[in-house]
């Protein structure tokens, strides 16, 4: 669209602004104005995105007169671009786009988004965003070295280093330089890159790093890293340009600058970049906390203070390295604010030195794959925080479902369902076991410890494995990393049964629902025998949820149950002993409902039998009786009860719902026998197991009229008196033992992960007992610990609901928490999942500025 104004008032502003000469409207026949301004262009997208999600972006686009196009184009080849033109006026444009991927896809690493906005003039603008695309299958290439704005001299060396991942192995890594007379090869034989050929192994994870020697006669060349997989596929860096400089009679000082996030651990990196055509001799960092200090820094102790050579013999002229930085400070007085510099000498006979003429400061929450996302540059002086926690990355990336904590063996297992193994964490090391265990079958979702006593003792060596990928529980032996036995998990049979009256001839009929087995989430709990506070090892049982599938009927697709396994390796289905918790859906006596029937089968055994008959004459609402899709369950410290939260996408807001569970409480097995349905004639057989531990649907409905929220996420305390639900908004809940809600906080959301200090023993209620719960009555230790979006974990007492401290870290924890006590250090850690791995905090005492709570009397 073209805008027209009369040819005199052109004119006129052309005279008000000074222009010699006349009105040349012969050049602009008709008076019409040429639109010169572009139009805008804005896009937005997670920073860390799944493959299995796609790769979804939103493109917000706007211009004065109307747009023309909208090109939407990848860094990655082989996802096409994408291209919208409009044929009519359109000022505005925004949408939302989601590119998938076959399931074998080799996408994945950073791809950068571009967006070109054009208007109908020919005015463009373009916006450009970095998604980190994570895939385990995708091959991923980064040229380490050299890095821009790189620097060569003739005669000198430059470093060249590659690095590929692809867990389906490396075939070649390498690099092109172009052209390649600039540079010689000395290393003997010379060779551009390494080849894997089997039968020799072809890693997942390498690096290719080799010396060149610059020749005469080349003012540039560039530097490209590939890699190709074993399959075949090939991937290409971008390519950088290295400048070829003259020595002469250095008295210059190198060029340098570093890179550092604005929000650092004691043990994070910072990147020194240095150049000098003389050659680097030395570089290092330099860590101030007296903000103000300047070179020469008369009279100021640094921080630290870190300088390395062992480039000088190297003879190179471009140098990165990446140093620890390795602080000499505690979690317990962070965060701090300190500056740090790069510092770099070259190899001049005037030995020129010089701190960072240049910097850049990355976002904190960036994960570590992704390309740094720079939020400020400065003049090589940057002021940074320095927080709580160490990070470690997952040794393979994937994704982590469930965590839980051995303070014997001082080892955290983390179920990582995307690669199909246990990821083993040593705190005594802090490090990962590369090979952790790959026993716990496909997907492993949840985990849990054995227990020994409701003391809170349990077995160092043995866990349990929810396998979400088959239908069983896998039993692991900790200390060997291998799998003991797998607890085979029976097929129920959901049925309805009804009486159906034809011609005064009186039939039952039943209606079959056969629901997903596979487990998701697990929780252990065990009974005492004749020798309290020990466990029966004959009634140690996993509380489970399933995960759902929508294979099954209606109304039962996409729904999950929860149900409860003896734990015992043994084939004798006599020892055996399963149950499906059809008490949290009954409706109690003379309520309108339809009557309940349960079947249990053992095929692999050849075992069926009726577990729930109609003579019970349970009631329950079918619509309603299945949960939510992601139902999350946890055992307490002690293991006698469990707590439920019914979380997911496929439920209702009004119908979140969650349960308690106490192993405290009576479970009948009477013998199987033979029933009447009075008052006619029919019979069923089976033997009506019930558990009185599980909560009745009563509480359930009472905590849903109060709240009505939708959970993501849960926690007990050491022995069921507390409780806590994490809403999807923005607040945490706070549950006594049956279920009544005392109070809330707020936190924030899309962090979901919470978890208690491993001695929480309170109630949430008006008052207590003379001890507080039973435990050690220390209000310090009646703390709730609360992952925040703001990149910090917010500590909530669970009896007064007010905020007692907040403690920084560098990245949001968006995936599970956990809160455990290291009996060898006597301290307790925080454990939660970041976007870059495994962040570890070591808690301080945490004074509660709150009084005790009133005793009861």
């Amino acid at each position: 669209m073209q805008q027209r104004r009369g040819v005199r008032g052109w004119c006129v502003l052309v005279a008000l602004a000074g222009a010699v000469g006349a009105c040349e409207t012969a050049r602009n026949p008709g008076g019409v104005q040429v639109d010169r301004i572009s139009p805008t262009i804005a896009l937005s997208a997670a920073d860390t995105q799944q493959i299995a999600n796609g790769l979804q972006f939103s493109v917000d686009a706007s211009d004065n007169l109307g747009l023309k196009e909208i090109l939407v184009t990848f860094s990655d080849p082989t996802i096409a671009q994408t291209d919208t033109i409009f044929n009519t006026t359109v000022t505005s444009f925004n949408k939302s786009t989601k590119i998938t991927f076959p399931a074998n896809s080799g996408s994945g690493g950073s791809i950068t988004v571009t967006g070109r906005a054009t208007d109908g003039a020919g005015n463009f603008t373009q916006a450009t965003t970095v998604v980190f695309l994570s895939n385990v299958q995708a091959l991923t290439v980064d040229l380490l070295a050299p890095t821009a704005p790189a620097v060569a001299s003739t005669g000198k060396n430059i470093l060249v280093q590659v690095h590929a991942q692809q867990l389906g192995g490396l075939a070649r890594i390498g690099f092109i330089i172009v052209p390649r007379a600039a540079v010689v090869d000395p290393t003997v034989p010379p060779s551009d890159s390494l080849v894997f050929t089997p039968p020799a192994r072809q890693p997942p994870d390498t690096f290719y790093t080799d010396t060149l020697t610059v020749q005469p006669g080349f003012t540039t060349f560039t530097v490209t890293g590939f890699a190709v997989d074993a399959a075949g596929r090939s991937k290409f860096t971008n390519p950088v340009t290295v400048t070829v400089q003259t020595p002469g009679n250095d008295v210059t000082p190198p060029t340098v600058s570093h890179t550092v996030s604005s929000r650092v651990e004691v043990n994070d990196n910072v990147t020194v970049h240095a150049t000098d055509p003389s050659g680097i001799k030395v570089m290092g960092f330099r860590v101030d906390t007296a903000l103000a200090a300047v070179p020469p820094f008369t009279g100021v102790t640094p921080l630290k203070f870190v300088l390395d050579s062992s480039m000088a013999a190297a003879n190179l002229t471009t140098v990165d390295k990446v140093f620890a930085l390795g602080l000499p400070l505690s979690d317990s007085g962070l965060p701090k604010s300190v500056v740090i510099r790069g510092y770099a000498c070259d190899l001049a006979v005037a030995r020129n030195c010089a701190y960072s003429q240049t910097s850049t400061v990355i976002a904190g929450s960036a994960p570590r794959p992704a390309a740094p996302m720079a939020i400020g540059a400065s003049g090589g002086v940057d002021t940074v925080i320095v927080v709580a926690g160490t990070t470690h990355s997952l040794p393979f990336g994937g994704h982590i479902a469930d965590a839980i904590y051995n303070s014997n063996r001082r080892e955290l297992y983390l179920t990582n369902d995307a690669l199909g193994r246990v990821e083993v964490y040593n705190l005594a090391t802090s490090t990962f076991d590369p090979n952790g265990i790959i026993t716990a079958g496909p997907v492993p979702w949840g985990i849990a410890l054995w227990p020994v006593d409701t003391l809170g003792t349990y077995d160092p060596n043995r866990v349990v494995v929810a396998d979400a990928g088959g239908t069983e529980l896998s039993i692991l032996d900790a200390s060997t990393r291998r799998l003991l036995w797998r607890q085979a998990l029976p097929n129920f049979l959901i049925e309805k049964y009804s009486i159906q009256v034809i011609a005064n001839f009186i039939r039952a009929v039943i209606t079959v629902h056969d629901v997903s087995d596979r487990p998701q989430y697990v929780a252990t709990v065990c009974r005492v025998g004749g020798a309290p506070p020990n466990c029966d090892p004959n009634q140690i049982y996993a509380v489970y949820s399933t995960t759902p599938t929508q294979s099954s009927s209606s109304p039962f697709t996409g729904r999950a149950t929860l149900r409860m396994e003896k734990l015992i390796n043994s084939s004798d289905t006599t020892q055996l002993f399963s149950h499906l918790f059809w008490e949290l859906g009954a409706l109690g006596q003379n309520v309108v409902g339809d009557t309940l029937r349960i079947e249990m089968i053992r095929p692999t055994l050849g075992q069926r039998k009726v577990v729930l008959t109609a003579c019970k004459a349970v009631t329950v609402d079918f619509a309603s009786f299945g949960l939510g899709d992601q139902t999350f369950v946890r055992n307490t410290g002690n293991f006698t009860h469990a707590f439920i939260g019914e979380g997911g996408s496929n439920i209702e807001l009004a119908f979140a719902r969650v349960f308690a569970y106490s192993a405290k409480k009576l479970l009948s097995t009477p013998a199987s026998s033979s029933c009447t349905m009075a008052p006619t004639t029919l019979t069923d057989v089976g033997s009506d197991d019930q558990d009185f531990g599980m909560s009745p649907g009563t509480h359930v409905s009472d905590f849903i009229s109060n709240t009505g929220v939708h959970v993501v996420s849960i926690a007990t305390n050491f022995n069921g008196l507390t409780n806590l639900v994490r809403a999807g908004t923005d607040s945490t809940y706070y549950l006594d033992e049956g279920l009544r809600l005392w109070g809330t906080s707020s936190v924030g959301s899309a962090t979901p992960g919470m978890d208690m200090n491993y001695n929480h023993n309170f109630e949430p209620g008006p008052s207590c007992a003379v001890n507080c719960g039973g435990g050690s009555g220390n209000i310090a230790e009646r703390m709730v610990f609360a992952a925040s979006p703001d990149t910090s974990i917010r500590v909530f007492d669970t009896f007064f609901f007010n905020q007692q401290r907040k403690i920084s870290i560098r990245d949001p924890i968006i995936g599970p928490l956990r809160v455990a006590f290291d009996a060898t250090s006597a301290q307790q850690y925080l454990f939660g999942i970041t976007a870059r791995g495994l962040v570890v905090v070591s808690l301080p005492t945490i004074t509660n500025i709150n009084p005790q709570a009133p005793r009861r009397p």
